[in-house]
Parts: C-alpha cells; structure tokens; sequence
C-alpha cells in the first residue's frame, strides 16, 4: 500500500508538476476540507491542471492560478469556508513550544500592547501527536511595501516596540525578532488582497494583475504583528535566572549569544530590532532620526532588556 502511494505520487508531480514538497497538503486537503478550510485547487487529490485541457493550446502553467508552486512545506493559504476569510495553516512539531506561547498570548488580547499574531485555530492532525496546524490570518513582511512616510516607520517601530514590551513583562523573549518575523496587517493597505505565493500579484500568475496598494498613512493605523515562536522562551516568574543559551533566529551577530554561556534572551529581542531599525534607515533617506535609538539598541549595557525596553518604549519616536 505503501509503495503504491508512493508511485502514485511520484507519477503525479511527473504529470502535474505538484512537487515533492507540496504532496504534504494534497494528502491534507480532504482532511482540512472537513475542518472547514479550502486549499486551493492545485492541492486537490482529483486535480487536473487547467492548462492541460481541451483547446488550452500555447497556455503555459505559469499563466494559471492553478499552476502557482508553494514555497514552503509547513506554510501554506487557504479560505476559511464559514466567512471567506484568507488564513494561512503552518505545520507545527508539538514538541516545541509555539503552541503553547501563542495560545498565552492570545488570551490576553484585552492589552492593546499584545501585538502577536491571532491564533484563529489550532487543528490535530490525525493518526500523529507529533505536528499540529495552527490557523493565522494572511499578514506581510512589514518592509514588503516602501514606507512613504517618517510617521509611518514611526508607526510601525512604536507598535514593535510596545509589542516586545508586552512579551517581556509576560516573561517571553521571542528569540528572533528579525524581518521577516515582523508583520503588517495588509488588508486596508492592499484592498483588493495579494497571492500568497507571490505578494506582487492579485492571483499569482505571470500575466495577472498587479496588487493596487494605497499608502499606509491614508489607512492609519495599520496593525503590525509578531509571529514564529517557535525559538521563543517562556520563563516562569519564578525563575532566579531567566536566561537562554544557544545561537539561534536570523540574527547571529548579537554579541552576548552564545552557544557555550548562558546570555539574557530579552536583551536579544531588543538587538535583534535595533538592527532592523538601523537597516531601515539606511535603506531611506532622512531617517537620522531614528539611527541613535537603534544604536541604544545594539550596544553592549549592563542594563537588563526589560529595563532598557520599557525606557525606548516610553520615548516619543
């Protein structure tokens, strides 16, 4: 049986162009289909590619929805069938302790500070405790779209920042609070929405309509979000030491990190964002502004991070 599954897979990507990395989600999509989540069409077992038909002639794949690739094995879109809502379903080991962190988190939405990623659902896969999905809404890289605006980069590091602050008074240090784990909320920004798989598209293909996007300062305020706790640290209150160890996140160059000695996680976060604010204001002229926050940041100080945190937080950027 095994082996036959197997064939028939491997006949599939050979016809159909489904990689390999992607028969994870045609093996779920009946599974999810019950659980009220619709793949998109490319993930169904039964599926056919559209360019294949009758009459199709000259039609490549790269001009159908159909045919667009996702990126990545453990991420991938879909519309929640009950109100149409686009989400994204991340595969998670249960081993670590995302899950755990993000419902915390999520159960203190009443502090406007809580800038986490709503958790919409969480979905046991069958016949295995060692993954499960967690539901998000669709979000952008915060830097996606250019900032027009100093009040808009004001903005969005203000609700970072107030963000962290949350996360360390509950004791989390998010581990890697890096670009491209901080999000936008995009919905009010790219009215018309964005292809999952390629975010400059309304429909992901190569002669589809461009995203029509407005300036975030016409919508404000704009939501911005953290996600990926997956290296992220939750200590009890309790704890005498609340220290990590380990070189971890996109960020290798904080100095204290190490994977011999102990180091203080929280002021990890605020290096690990410092740095994205210098890295913004070299890539935009006329934000000098900004650069002495960012090197209060990254420097080496006795100070512990919450306490440095809660000073910037409280500063008027």
């Amino acid at each position: 049986m095994g082996n036959s599954q197997s064939r028939s897979r491997t006949r599939r990507r050979r016809k159909y162009l489904v990689a390999k990395h992607e028969e994870f989600w045609v093996d779920m999509q009946p599974f999810l289909l019950q659980r009220g989540y619709k793949l998109r069409p490319r993930y169904d077992p039964m599926w056919k590619p559209s360019w294949k038909r009758l009459g199709q002639f000259g039609v490549s794949f790269m001009d159908r929805e159909d045919g667009v690739m996702n990126k990545e094995r453990n991420l991938i879109d879909a519309i929640r069938i009950s109100d149409g809502l686009k989400v994204v379903l991340k595969a998670v080991e249960t081993d670590s302790e995302e899950i755990p962190i993000l419902l915390y988190l999520n159960s203190e939405r009443a502090d406007t500070r809580n800038k986490t990623v709503p958790l919409l659902d969480v979905i046991m896969i069958p016949q295995t405790d060692d993954t499960a999905m967690i539901v998000m809404p669709i979000l952008l890289q915060f830097s996606t779209l250019p900032f027009r605006y100093v009040g808009e980069v004001c903005e969005a590091f203000h609700e970072f920042l107030q963000g962290l602050v949350f996360l360390h008074e509950h004791n989390i240090a998010h581990m890697d609070a890096c670009f491209y784990n901080l999000m936008m909320d995009p919905r009010n920004v790219i009215p018309n929405g964005f292809h999952f798989a390629d975010w400059s598209s309304e429909d992901g293909t190569r002669k589809g309509n461009k995203i029509q996007w407005v300036e975030r300062r016409s919508v404000a305020p704009v939501n911005y979000h953290f996600i990926d706790f997956g290296l992220s640290w939750k200590f009890s209150p309790y704890d005498d030491d609340m220290l990590a160890i380990g070189k971890v996140g996109q960020d290798r160059t904080v100095p204290e990190m190490s994977d011999e000695s102990f180091y203080d996680p929280f002021k990890t976060d605020v290096y690990q964002l410092g740095n994205v604010l210098l890295s913004i204001c070299k890539n935009y002229e006329g934000l000098t502004v900004f650069e002495p926050l960012g090197a209060s940041m990254t420097c080496r100080i006795p100070t512990n991070g919450l306490l440095l945190l809660r000073l910037i937080a409280h500063f008027s950027i």
